[in-house]
């Protein structure tokens, strides 16, 4: 459920207690070729209704509190929680003052005292509860928070990675078109009736603000054959592996090579066994030959890796040959060394390609699960589920190197530098590695760039037995506020590389940005009725903005039907290819929109950004110890899926 409560909106998830929505606007002023606009969206703040003692009542696992926006209650100050610590409580003493004026006091003795008007002494709950921890990013220095003043803001990783809750969120706080845009209209300038000081300002300074959504011209580009096969489709965003005309799924277009399955279980009747049959059946239909050996275990995750470790022994991959070992694990478990985190580790210690299911969610909903498991084990073993054909307006294959670029940051530990570049962007033939840097520190100034480029351009001739003479790189993870800098110094380091390795090469290189605050609504008819626009819709040039001095463009890449669709935001920080113009840069991004092979149809990114980031986490999530962080076995396979 939810309601209005003082302009904000409160809902009870079930997984995340209740939570409150804060409803707000973000604003920007841009100069465009048609004078200066205001780029305005709704954004909302979530907090949870419970406090950090509260919610630590539900649970003993405090990790998903960790690097958490949070929220003093009696202070209003926030702050970042940089840990719990269950040794201290309310009643824990601590000095504090200068000099002769050094006191010994409780903490909640030190709030009371301070916050006289705030805090009353009958208002703590449980003087035994754990304090939050912030730590000062000048001077490093530990404040400690009483729990049940503390209020946590955002959305964790885990609740980011939740499809059904994410899915609510959006229901919630999107609204249809229509709804957003009369939002949008009503929070973008102040009442005229209440606020008069400052429409007289604007009026003083000589502005005449129209509130009424800008119109701007846009185009809409042609959707690209899926090639599978056995036949080619067209489908305007979304499409289906499963033929209801034959009643048979597609052949996939690169069929896998298998030296061997396994499937580890630990029951082979039941919904396991139904699905494992589902599975084989619609793998046959897409002409993967699985014939599995069905091993059955016991619950205990050793029992799983155990068999994992005889089979890496007994039938290792050789090379395009790779053995497969589908897992399906019998309960969710979240604990930080699951059997899932496990397994996949083992993955990149023995390049044994692992697909993991889990038993409850195969229950009524055998076909689509399996389906979709088999197109992932497809990709994941160097088969291509499907390859997108360019089109007259696109660049060509032939001569065509496709590059992405993406960089994992965890928190006292290095980064990993993700690059995936597309040998043939009709085929689909990939090379992939990860690079590993300093922690904090940009990958311009160390070797991974470099290093990782000239990598991709000698896969390149390997496969071809001549060297490219396109190279298009997309970058993904630079700030708005870097760009210039940073993305410009990766520039020179890309061409000085070419220069001397493919010299007869031109370079391409943009920036990609997934959070935009721009809104693209599509006009149905009525100038009051908004809809989203169709996949492929893009919005460029001055119409956007003129004060970055590069090309840019919006594009919508996907299908939206319900809440609102937000485009991606392309920048062209340097184009050396002559051929290539708007047009055929537009094209190839939808292009690449089009091949990844989780999803039955276009993504918001080029496949090649999200294949790099996916890839840099996969490795960061589950590598063990600093040595050891590619596989060079699986070069050829999306194995992070």
């Amino acid at each position: 459920y939810h309601r209005r409560v003082h302009g904000e909106f409160e809902f009870e998830s079930g997984r995340y207690g209740p939570l409150r929505l804060i409803p707000g606007a973000s604003a920007k002023l841009v100069t465009t070729d048609h004078g200066p606009k205001l780029n305005i969206d709704i954004s909302f703040r979530v907090m949870h209704k419970e406090s950090v003692e509260e919610m630590m009542r539900h649970t003993r696992d405090t990790r998903d509190l960790v690097r958490r926006s949070a929220v003093v209650k009696y202070s209003n100050k926030s702050f970042v929680i940089h840990d719990i610590d269950t040794d201290r409580n309310p009643d824990t003493e601590f000095e504090w003052g200068k000099g002769d004026n050094k006191k010994t006091t409780s903490y909640f003795e030190y709030l009371l005292a301070k916050y006289p008007t705030k805090i009353q002494a009958s208002d703590l709950s449980n003087h035994k509860r754990a304090m939050v921890v912030e730590k000062e990013k000048k001077f490093g220095t530990l404040n400690y928070y009483v729990s049940q003043f503390v209020y946590v803001c955002g959305l964790s990783d885990k609740m980011k990675q939740d499809t059904g809750f994410m899915k609510d969120m959006r229901l919630r706080i999107g609204g249809n078109p229509s709804h957003r845009a009369l939002l949008t209209h009503q929070l973008a300038l102040p009442d005229r009736s209440k606020h008069e000081a400052f429409w007289k300002l604007l009026q003083h300074w000589g502005f005449d603000v129209d509130s009424s959504l800008l119109m701007v011209p846009t185009r809409s580009l042609a959707c690209p054959a899926i090639q599978f096969g056995d036949e080619a489709i067209t489908g305007r965003g979304k499409w289906e592996v499963y033929d209801r005309d034959t009643r048979r799924s597609h052949r996939m277009a690169v069929l896998p090579r298998i030296r061997k399955t396994f499937v580890i279980t630990e029951s082979r009747q039941g919904p396991n066994g139904d699905f494992l049959r589902e599975l084989e059946r619609k793998a046959k239909d897409m002409g993967i030959d699985i014939r599995p050996e069905v091993i059955q275990v016991g619950r205990r995750p050793e029992d799983y890796l155990g068999e994992i470790d005889r089979i890496n022994r007994e039938c290792p991959g050789h090379g395009e040959e790779k053995t497969l070992i589908v897992v399906l694990m019998p309960e969710r478990d979240e604990s930080a060394n699951n059997l899932y985190t496990r397994v996949k580790q083992l993955t990149l210690q023995t390049s044994i390609v692992t697909q993991c299911a889990l038993n409850k969610v195969q229950k009524g909903s055998f076909g689509t699960k399996a389906q979709m498991t088999a197109v992932q084990i497809c990709a994941k073993l160097g088969g291509k589920p499907w390859q997108v054909k360019c089109g007259e307006t696109s660049l060509p294959a032939k001569g065509t190197l496709v590059i992405g670029i993406d960089v994992h940051s965890s928190k006292g530990e290095s980064s990993l530098m993700g690059m995936v570049a597309v040998l043939d962007i009709e085929k689909m033939t990939s090379w992939q590695r990860v690079f590993e840097t300093a922690e904090g520190q940009p990958i311009v100034e160390s070797s991974a760039l470099p290093d990782a480029f000239t990598a991709a351009l000698h896969a390149y001739r390997n496969y071809h037995n001549e060297g490219p003479t396109r190279v298009v790189v997309y970058r993904n993870g630079v700030g708005e506020t870097q760009f210039d800098e940073m993305g410009r110094a990766e520039v020179d380091v890309l061409i000085a590389q070419l220069a001397s390795i493919e010299p007869q090469a031109q370079l391409c290189f943009l920036l990609t940005f997934r959070n935009t605050k721009a809104r693209l609504f599509g006009v149905t008819g009525q100038t009051d009725r908004y809809g989203n626009p169709e996949a492929g819709t893009v919005c460029e040039g001055g119409s956007i903005s003129n004060s970055s001095g590069y090309f840019e463009f919006l594009l919508v890449p996907q299908v939206v039907t319900q809440g609102c669709v937000t485009p991606i935001r392309v920048l062209v920080l340097h184009n050396g290819i002559r051929s290539l113009d708007g047009l055929r840069l537009q094209n190839l991004t939808f292009h690449l929109c089009h091949t990844y092979y989780n999803w039955f149809g276009t993504i918001k990114m080029p496949s090649v950004c999200e294949y790099a980031g996916r890839m840099a986490k996969f490795i960061a999530t589950h590598r063990s110890g600093s040595g050891h962080i590619f596989p060079q076995q699986l070069v050829d396979g999306y194995y992070y899926l």
